[in-house]
């Protein structure tokens, strides 16, 4: 299920040359997908692509201002499975699942505000959230300036009453919560080491309708690693990170850096990364812990999207055909299939294992900002299907009466076969 909003104008002019160019591809891929057909293999054509791709456009002309920047799956009250969407505006909506009716809507105050700010060597005049996450009472954002937001839904929407307002360190690059628990968030960015807080029990020292610095301790703090081999330290930045265990005490974290490594935090050991592995030669902009396997995805600013093990810090697949810097990465329930999605707008599902082949692909016209797998509509393989139309075959075959005469010796089709060969 992919939601993405942001404003395009797409040419829809096209040449007589550049369509005969594009009608002769698509003839030499469906031969060449009826040739490996025979094989068994699974070719991607123009018209193998990804179904049951639901937009939604909840607000009418598409816009710019209502560009979803992070999107969370979560439940809401009463149960139902939505999704909750973070807007470039600042509003926080909650978005049903199913119809694509708004059921929530908070709006940040003073988010668009005109400011200026210094940090790291560079100007920061814009501010957009860097994560989001939610339960079924509670909703919890940040923002690159450090604005931590953590919120129950309430009976009036605009209310902040029951909100915990955080301040921590500008130029915060990405923010995760825990999934068994939404309250516990992990921050992390351009100076900025890593720390795990609980919104529950870290409260602002300041107002309740004002952020302002935690009056509490994190309950991690990283700290940075070793100076290099030129006795030189060695700068922080935290792109992304992930909690690997159910651990809401002494987690276990993933951390990509910008500088082309992957890092392993375990709060129960020490401050600094129990394992560094230096994994890629570009910046790394997402990962993604499989849920079924120690294994972990991560993406890069070329198009690279690959697979390691967590246990060896070695690489052990990729998958090809993305053009241009990877913007979200999602994993299927079973961990069977990986869903990734870049700048070139197309949204690819490839095998997680095997020959990591790409299934599907589909085009979405705009560019695509999150992508979360929906769990609750669960995948079937095929020899699923073949025993489910096998189930339903003998299920419309008539029942045959049976006979309460008792038989006769001798078996009618012995004597059946008797005549037919004389």
């Amino acid at each position: 299920m992919v939601i993405t909003r942001v404003g395009v104008d797409v040419d829809s002019k096209v040449s007589l040359l550049e369509a005969q160019i594009k009608a002769a591809k698509k003839v030499r891929a469906d031969a060449k997908a009826k040739a490996n057909a025979k094989k068994g293999e699974v070719v991607v054509t123009e018209d193998n692509i990804l179904a049951g791709t639901d937009v939604w456009n909840l607000h009418g002309a598409v816009n710019r201002d209502l560009a979803i920047q992070h999107m969370y799956a979560s439940n809401w009250r009463s149960g139902e499975p939505t999704f909750v969407v973070a807007r470039k505006n600042g509003a926080v909506e909650v978005v049903s699942k199913d119809s694509g009716e708004s059921l929530y809507t908070f709006s940040e105050p003073e988010f668009n505000a005109p400011f200026s700010v210094k940090s790291n060597g560079k100007t920061i005049s814009d501010r957009h959230y860097v994560g989001i996450g939610a339960s079924d009472s509670h909703f919890i954002t940040a923002t690159n300036m450090g604005e931590v937001r953590y919120q129950s839904y309430g009976d009036d929407e605009q209310s902040d009453s029951a909100a915990t307002l955080l301040r921590l360190q500008i130029d915060a690059c990405k923010m995760r919560v825990h999934d068994k628990r939404a309250s516990i968030f992990a921050v992390g960015g351009r100076e900025q080491e890593l720390t795990v807080w609980d919104a529950e029990t870290a409260k602002s020292a300041g107002s309740s309708t004002e952020f302002s610095k935690p009056s509490g301790t994190p309950i991690f703090k990283s700290k940075n690693v070793g100076h290099d081999f030129l006795d030189m330290r060695v700068p922080v930045w935290i792109t992304d990170m992930q909690f690997i265990d159910d651990n809401t005490t002494n987690p276990t974290i993933a951390v990509s850096t910008g500088y082309k490594q992957i890092r392993i935090y375990d709060a129960k050991a020490k401050q600094r990364p129990v394992h560094d592995w230096e994994v890629s030669k570009h910046l790394i902009n997402h990962i993604l812990v499989s849920h079924a396997k120690p294994e972990l995805f991560f993406s890069d600013n070329e198009g690279n999207l690959q697979k390691m093990d967590l246990r060896m810090g070695r690489i052990i697949g990729g998958y090809k055909g993305i053009a241009g810097a990877v913007k979200a990465i999602a994993l299927s329930e079973d961990g069977t299939k990986v869903a990734a999605a870049g700048l070139d707008r197309f949204l690819r599902v490839y095998e997680a294992d095997g020959m990591h082949r790409m299934l599907h692909r589909a085009y979405i016209k705009q560019r695509v900002s999150q992508v979360v797998w929906d769990w609750e509509h669960r995948d079937v393989n095929q020899e699923e299907i073949d025993q489910l139309d096998a189930d339903s075959i003998w299920e419309s075959m008539p029942k045959l009466e049976s006979s309460t005469e008792p038989k006769k010796k001798g078996s009618s089709k012995r004597k059946a076969i008797a005549v037919s060969e004389d």
